[in-house]
């Protein structure tokens, strides 16, 4: 099946989103394209500034955290900031890890939330002009995404879902079937 560079690059995204560790050659073998295509994609993403870094994330980063809702960052030191949000009023919402909630006592503070855990969710994200692996039909909407033998699928109704879990042939399908 033939894909546009767009959707490589969708699909690229979705496996440097799940392990950014990933080689070329294994995004490569993963997309079903040469070396050089994955390598193309992955210059693009880079170059168009759509990958803004590599992170690694440990087990100690994803817990013990506090939400400091505040008016301003500028008097913020910047080294306890994890992460920070604007919001639609202007005020900002950091991130930092609890044990450092002492240190900016002294800042205008609006509130402060304690949370216990942090999950990053590694999904596909915003994903569009992909191809079903199974009637190759356009997916509108957000696609069923497959993990099966080490490879990802993305389907584009439960029917396609059904027949890729069953292991058949990813030929785009001449008869048409029901698409919910």
């Amino acid at each position: 099946m033939k894909r546009n560079m767009t959707e490589i690059e969708q699909r690229l995204l979705v496996i440097l989103k799940k392990d950014s560790r990933r080689t070329i050659v294994e995004a490569a073998e993963e997309l079903g394209v040469s070396r050089i295509t994955a390598k193309k994609a992955f210059d693009s993403l880079i170059s168009e500034g759509r990958i803004r870094n590599f992170t690694v994330n440990i087990n100690d980063d994803m817990k013990d955290l506090v939400l400091v809702h505040t008016k301003s960052l500028k008097s913020f030191p910047q080294t306890l900031l994890i992460e920070s949000f604007r919001l639609l009023d202007g005020t900002y919402l950091a991130v930092l890890y609890y044990e450092n909630l002492p240190r900016i006592r002294d800042l205008p503070i609006i509130d402060v939330q304690i949370a216990t855990e942090r999950t990053i969710n590694d999904s596909a994200g915003r994903l569009e002009h992909l191809h079903c692996d199974y009637c190759d039909r356009e997916i509108t909407g957000n696609p069923i995404i497959l993990e099966l033998r080490g490879k990802t699928y993305y389907a584009c109704c439960p029917n396609c879902e059904r027949d890729l879990n069953k292991g058949r042939e990813f030929e785009p399908q001449e008869t048409a079937h029901a698409h919910d």
